[in-house]
C-alpha cells in the first residue's frame, strides 16, 4: 500500500521528537551517544507507520530492538508505550524493565516498571518496598497520592485475590498524608474482601473529606443502605439537592430508592434521568434493573426495549441482548401476554448462557397457552449438559401433568428422578403423581424414602400421613405421622386439615370441625373450604355449608370439584 505524503510527514515527525528531543524528565541523565543514521532513522520511521497502519505488535519489536542495540532508554519508553497502549500487559512489562534498566534513576521508568509487575500479579514484600520507596520519593503530597492511586489501581486489576491486594496496599495508603483517595481505595477493598465495618470506616473518612466527591458519596452509600437505609438514602438526597445535574448521584439515589423498595422514589429518579437513557444504551438497561426491583413491570419493558434498540443502533453492549430478551419474555409471561412472551424467548440466541433457561420458558408459555406438544418439542429438542438434565425431565412432566396426561406425567417423573435419586421435590411429586394414578404402594414408598433423606421436612410427615387418610388405611400411623408434622408447624393449614379430615374419617365430627375451622382461618384454599362445608353438613349444619358453598360456586359455577361435592351431599340452592 502506497504511503501518503501526510502519513510520511507524520511519522518522520513522531521519529524526530524521539530521537531528537531531549525532556526535562532525561536532561539530568547521561544518555547514549546514538549516531542517526539513515538505518536508525528508517527503522523509527517503520515502527510508526506500523503502528499507525494499526500493527502494534511489529512497531513494538522494531523499538524493543533497536533500544537494546542503541541502549537509548526513550526508545524502550516508547515500546513500553506502544505496549501499554494496546494492552498488550506483558509486552510492556518486559518493555518497561528494559527502560528502568537503561534508566535506572528515572522516577519515570521505575514506575513503569513498578506498576506493570503489580499488574501482572507480583505482591511480594520486594515489590511493596519498590512502591514504597517510589511514593516516599514523589516531590510533594500530590505526586505521592497520585502514584498511590496509580498503584493501587494496577493491583486491583490484578488476578489477585482481594485480602492480598489489601495486605499489599494497606501500608503504601499511610504514605500519603492526605488521606481522601487513599481512605476512598481501601473502603473499596475492605469490602471486597467482606469486613464491612472497616469498609464503612474508611468510606465515612473518604466523604467527610470529601463533600463534593460523587465517587465517594455512592462508597459510602453503599456501605450505609443494608443497616442504615434511611441515613443512606438522606445522604444521597442532600448531595443531589446541592447538585441537581449530577446524574450519576441521581442515579445512585435511584438505586437506593430501588433497594429499600421506594417505588415513589424511584418513579421520581426516572422521570429526571429518562432522557439521558434515550441516547445512552447502558443507562437504559440500568433504569430498567431498578424499575423492576420494584415491580414497576411496564417501566422495565419500557427500558428493555430502549435498551434493544439502542443497542443495535449503536453496536453497543450487544453480549446483553440475550439477558434482555429473556427479561422481555418473562415480564410478557407475568402479564399473561404468553404469545408475546413466546416470541422474546424464541430471540435468545442459542451461544448464549440464557438459552438453556429460554428454552424452559418457552415451553411453559406454549404450555400456558395449551399448546402442550409444541411445550414438549422444544424440551425434546434442546441439547443440554448433565448438569441441566434434570431440570429439562422435570419442566417435561409438569408439562405432561399440566395436560393432564398422567401415565406419561408419571414415567417423565420417574425418569427425571432417575437423574437425581435424593431430589425432594422430584421425590414429593413422584409420590402426587403416583397417588392420583391409583399407585398407592409406590406414592408410599416415594414419601418414605424422603422421610429417610429428610427427616426433617415436617411437609413429607403430613403428606404420608394425608396419602393413608385419604385411601382410608393406616389412620392410626397417620396421625402420628400429622401430629409429628403439627409439632414442627403448629400452625399450618394444610396440616391442621390433614388432622381435620382424620378426624372426620373417624368419625370424630367436633373434632374435626376444631381443625378444620382454624385451618380455614388461616388460609382460603379451597381443599379446606370444601373439606369444612362436608363436615358442617354432617353434623346437619347445612347452611354453614351453603355459605361455604356459595360464593365459590358464584366465583365459579363451572368448577365440577365443587358440583360433584354438592351432588353427592345431596345440597342444592
Amino acid at each position: 500500500m502506497p504511503l501518503n505524503l501526510f502519513t510520511f510527514k507524520r511519522a518522520l515527525c513522531t521519529a524526530l521528537s524521539l530521537t531528537c528531543l531531549v525532556s526535562s524528565s532525561w536532561a539530568k541523565e547521561t544518555l547514549p551517544n546514538v549516531e542517526l543514521t539513515g538505518g536508525l532513522l528508517f527503522q523509527i520511521i517503520a515502527s510508526e507507520f506500523a503502528l499507525q497502519r494499526n500493527d502494534p505488535a511489529t512497531a513494538f519489536q522494531t523499538y524493543m530492538q533497536t533500544a537494546r542495540t542503541t541502549k537509548d532508554p526513550r526508545l524502550a519508553k516508547r515500546a513500553f508505550e506502544i505496549a501499554d497502549g494496546a494492552h498488550a500487559f506483558e509486552q510492556a512489562s518486559e518493555a518497561a524493565q528494559l527502560w528502568e534498566k537503561l534508566s535506572p534513576s528515572n522516577a519515570d521508568a521505575q514506575l513503569a516498571n513498578t506498576l506493570t509487575q503489580i499488574r501482572q500479579g507480583d505482591l511480594s514484600e520486594k515489590r511493596q518496598q519498590s512502591a514504597k520507596d517510589l511514593i516516599l520519593s514523589a516531590k510533594n503530597q500530590q505526586e505521592r497520592l497520585k502514584r498511590f492511586q496509580a498503584i493501587a489501581l494496577q493491583a486491583q486489576f490484578s488476578s489477585a485475590q482481594p485480602q492480598q491486594i489489601l495486605t499489599f496496599l494497606r501500608p503504601l495508603a499511610s504514605l500519603c498524608k492526605d488521606q481522601k483517595e487513599a481512605a476512598l481505595t481501601l473502603a473499596k477493598l475492605y469490602r471486597r474482601t467482606g469486613n464491612a465495618e472497616l469498609g464503612e470506616h474508611f468510606a465515612k473518612i473518604a466523604w467527610q473529606q470529601l463533600p463534593d466527591s460523587t465517587v465517594a458519596l455512592l462508597e459510602y452509600a453503599d456501605t450505609l443502605i443494608a443497616k442504615e437505609p434511611l441515613k443512606a438514602v438522606s445522604t444521597l438526597e442532600n448531595f443531589v439537592k446541592r447538585h441537581p445535574k449530577d446524574y450519576d448521584a441521581q442515579l445512585g439515589l435511584a438505586k437506593a430508592y430501588a433497594r429499600t423498595q421506594n417505588k415513589k422514589g424511584v418513579k421520581k429518579q426516572i422521570q429526571i434521568l429518562d432522557p439521558f437513557s434515550q441516547k445512552m444504551p447502558n443507562l437504559a438497561f440500568t433504569l430498567a434493573s431498578i424499575c423492576d426491583t420494584v415491580g414497576l413491570l411496564d417501566e422495565t419493558k419500557r427500558y428493555l426495549m430502549t435498551f434493544e434498540r439502542l443497542a443495535k443502533e449503536q453496536k453497543v453492549s450487544l453480549e446483553r441482548l440475550p439477558r434482555t430478551y429473556l427479561s422481555l419474555g418473562m415480564i410478557d409471561y407475568k402479564q399473561r401476554h404468553f404469545s408475546a412472551a413466546a416470541d422474546w424467548f424464541s430471540q435468545v440466541d442459542q451461544s448464549s448462557e440464557f438459552f438453556p433457561q429460554s428454552r424452559l420458558f418457552l415451553a411453559q408459555a406454549f404450555a400456558a397457552e395449551k399448546h402442550f406438544d409444541e411445550a414438549i418439542d422444544v424440551l425434546d429438542k434442546t441439547k443440554v449438559n448433565d448438569q441441566l438434565k434434570t431440570e429439562f425431565l422435570h419442566k417435561r412432566a409438569q408439562i405432561l401433568y399440566e395436560a393432564d396426561r398422567l401415565p406419561q406425567a408419571y414415567e417423565a417423573m420417574k425418569k427425571a428422578l432417575s437423574t437425581d435419586k435424593d431430589n425432594a421435590t422430584l421425590l414429593f411429586q413422584c409420590a402426587v403423581i403416583a397417588n392420583e394414578i391409583k399407585r398407592i404402594d409406590e406414592a408410599e414408598k416415594y414419601l418414605q424414602n424422603a422421610i429417610e433423606l429428610y427427616p426433617d421436612n415436617a411437609n413429607f410427615y403430613n403428606t404420608l400421613g394425608y396419602l393413608w387418610v385419604e385411601n382410608g388405611v393406616k389412620l392410626d400411623q397417620a396421625k402420628l405421622l400429622i401430629e409429628k408434622a403439627l409439632r414442627q408447624e403448629p400452625e399450618n393449614p394444610a396440616f391442621l386439615d390433614s388432622m381435620g379430615w382424620l378426624y372426620f374419617k373417624q368419625g370424630s365430627l367436633k373434632q374435626a370441625q376444631n381443625y378444620l375451622e382454624k385451618a380455614a382461618k388461616l388460609s382460603n384454599d379451597k381443599e379446606i373450604l370444601l373439606h369444612l362445608a362436608e363436615v358442617y353438613q354432617a353434623q346437619g349444619e347445612t347452611p354453614k355449608a351453603m355459605d361455604i358453598l356459595r360464593p365459590m360456586l358464584k366465583e365459579n359455577a363451572e368448577d365440577q370439584e365443587i358440583n360433584s361435592l354438592m351432588d353427592r351431599l345431596h345440597l342444592r340452592f
